[in-house]
């Protein structure tokens, strides 16, 4: 998850809520993701923060099928914040973040029945589970907004997904 925190450490701990715009590869289709998270300010040192994402939920999935593709995932990582620049205002991030996948796909089946009729059904969602992991980089704003980049690479399906993130921590 890509997520924010108290510029000055000011508080110690809060929820992050995050949105995801990207791609995924192979087959370089477009998608988006929904995030929510708990962090926790671990210590402070030369004015860098280390905070850890104690845990973030995330889903997952390509526009065009979001009901037929997607991945759930549940993860733990540790975010390290820069000094603030730009009067106090803005500050960099970058995160690590690693747990489990799940990648579920359904699909559509077509046949022909014993009178020779074109028979469609839906298959339904079949989970794969996997290991996660994530990284991510950007730029936090006010204390509250976050603009970023990040990857996620899934070991089951061998997805790499790339997203633009926003965020936001209450």
């Amino acid at each position: 998850m890509t997520f924010v925190m108290n510029a000055n450490a000011q508080k110690d701990d809060h929820f992050v809520l995050d949105a995801k715009f990207g791609v995924f590869t192979p087959g370089s289709i477009g998608g988006f993701g929904v995030g929510f998270g708990y962090q926790k300010n671990l210590t402070e040192f030369n004015n860098f923060t280390l905070a850890w994402d104690v845990i973030t939920a995330e889903y997952e999935a390509p526009f065009n099928s979001p009901a037929d593709f997607g991945f759930l995932s549940a993860k733990t990582g540790l975010r390290l914040f820069s000094p603030s620049f730009l009067g106090d205002k803005w500050r960099a991030y970058t995160n690590l973040s690693v747990g489990y996948t799940c990648y579920m796909l359904s699909r559509d089946l077509a046949y022909t029945d014993a009178y020779g009729n074109l028979v469609y059904e839906r298959d339904t969602l079949k989970p794969f589970h996997g290991f996660g992991l994530t990284f991510g980089a950007g730029l936090q704003f006010n204390q509250k907004l976050s603009l970023g980049y990040t990857l996620q690479y899934d070991t089951y399906s061998k997805t790499k997904n790339h997203f633009a993130t926003i965020g936001w921590s209450f």
